[in-house]
């Protein structure tokens, strides 16, 4: 296994993000001697080198980070940030379990908006929910499933006509869709340059500077090229790549998806996706199309899944102007300004790898595809972790982040591919 993922091609909302907000950027050259040291600079590791810097103001913080910034998980998500457990799909436990994995997505959301608002980040964010969709016979009994949910709790949604979906959304092939007001949509690059831009001058970031080797110790020493690190505390936030150092190896997975951004429409294309200037819409089929019409004028196509490993760009150019053109065929052009791929960390049980590894090593993985306010208000619980602060929320969540053991290869892939192959055939029998 390689040190940090390498994606064979970038991030389009990295190449349309605004230059004025991105962070500067610079690699790690020399030997450092410093008490903590956090590898990945993606949402959680920003959120830990955040907290850690209120809870230690006198101690120096190295955040590393292999790729340039942006470019990891953080900045290829589709950015919606929603902070209800129970309006999702995949629904993962149940009574406590769930109202935990609520409570973190909403102090996730709770700290980000301070953060964003006190240092002004511009990241166009969108306090405007989404929409909820299906396209076929099986996603239309999901719909319903979870509004049925919805309506013993009480909580808000809007069912859409079919009038409204065309109206609304513009979808030729969506035969049902849900409006839930609990989602914030954002630029996830741009949010990412900011949290990376705004953090305290305590903390040095280093990108463009991969670990390739980790030396137990005291102090622990990271080695990244011909530079060494010695820290006396370690935090791993590097997700996918989490097992390279020998964690989390047996209990996370790693999926790719991919995503297609058009170029700027003209208006009489835009206005074939509907009359609101941006929306965003996800599926109700765990194999559909994430879609968001975009405020600069671009619309976000996302579909598809590889596991393991990332598939070449012409096959997710390819994969993905099909799927756009069957689900659009009301656009004029199905070309694409940028495509790429972006790798997910998956437990079987839909929650964190997240605490202490061995002595004074700490790590947190898996965002099982919902990352910005999780991984966010789960960075800020470890740096507390480690200080000795406790809480509640800490409490619950270290009482639920238990990952399931996962089996190793080859029954793991055995096992993944029969999945997914079983989900591909539902929606082709219910279609």
């Amino acid at each position: 296994m390689q040190a940090y993922t390498p994606y064979a091609t970038a991030s389009g909302w990295n190449q349309i993000a605004k230059a004025s907000g991105r962070c500067h950027e610079k690699k790690l050259s020399g030997n450092l001697r410093i008490k903590f040291a956090i590898v990945g600079a993606g949402f959680a590791g920003a959120a830990v080198a955040r907290r850690l810097c209120e809870l230690y103001p006198d101690d120096e913080i190295v955040l590393l980070d292999a790729l340039s910034a942006a470019e990891g998980s953080a900045g290829r998500s589709s950015g919606f940030m929603l902070d209800r457990a129970d309006a999702k799909i995949d629904v993962r436990g149940a009574g406590p379990e769930s109202d935990w994995h609520t409570d973190i997505l909403q102090a996730g959301r709770e700290w980000l908006e301070h953060i964003v608002s006190s240092h002004h980040i511009r990241c166009d964010w969108r306090d405007i929910g989404h929409y909820k969709t299906s396209t076929t016979a099986l996603g239309a009994k999901e719909l319903d499933a979870l509004l049925a949910k919805l309506d013993a709790k009480g909580m808000p949604y809007r069912q859409l006509s079919s009038d409204d979906i065309r109206t609304e959304l513009g979808a030729a092939q969506c035969t049902n869709a849900v409006w839930f007001p609990n989602c914030v949509l954002i630029q996830p690059a741009e949010l990412i340059h900011g949290l990376l831009a705004t953090l305290p001058a305590q903390v040095k970031l280093y990108t463009g500077s991969p670990v390739d080797r980790l030396d137990r110790g005291a102090p622990h020493t990271l080695s990244v090229g011909q530079n060494q690190i010695q820290a006396d505390t370690v935090i791993f936030c590097n997700n996918v790549t989490l097992p390279f150092f020998g964690y989390g190896k047996y209990r996370q997975i790693t999926v790719y998806t991919y995503a297609g951004m058009t170029p700027e429409l003209p208006a009489e294309e835009l206005d074939k996706l509907g009359q609101a200037s941006d929306w965003g819409a996800t599926p109700a089929e765990r194999l559909g199309a994430t879609t968001r019409k975009l405020n600069s004028r671009r619309f976000l196509f996302r579909a598809g899944f590889s596991y393991k490993k990332e598939l070449v760009p012409g096959d997710i150019n390819a994969a993905l102007r099909d799927q756009y053109a069957k689900k659009y065929p009301q656009m004029k052009s199905h070309q694409f300004e940028y495509t790429w791929g972006g790798a997910l960390s998956m437990t079987r049980n839909g929650v964190p790898i997240f605490g202490k590894m061995s002595e004074n090593i700490y790590a947190l993985s898996a965002c099982n595809a919902s990352g910005i306010l999780k991984m966010t208000a789960l960075g800020k619980l470890l740096a507390e972790e480690i200080a000795g602060v406790g809480s509640r929320l800490l409490a619950d969540t270290e009482r639920y982040s238990k990952p399931l053991w996962i089996p190793p290869e080859p029954i793991r892939s055995l096992a993944v591919n029969y999945n997914f192959s079983k989900l591909k055939r539902k929606m082709r029998e219910e279609a």
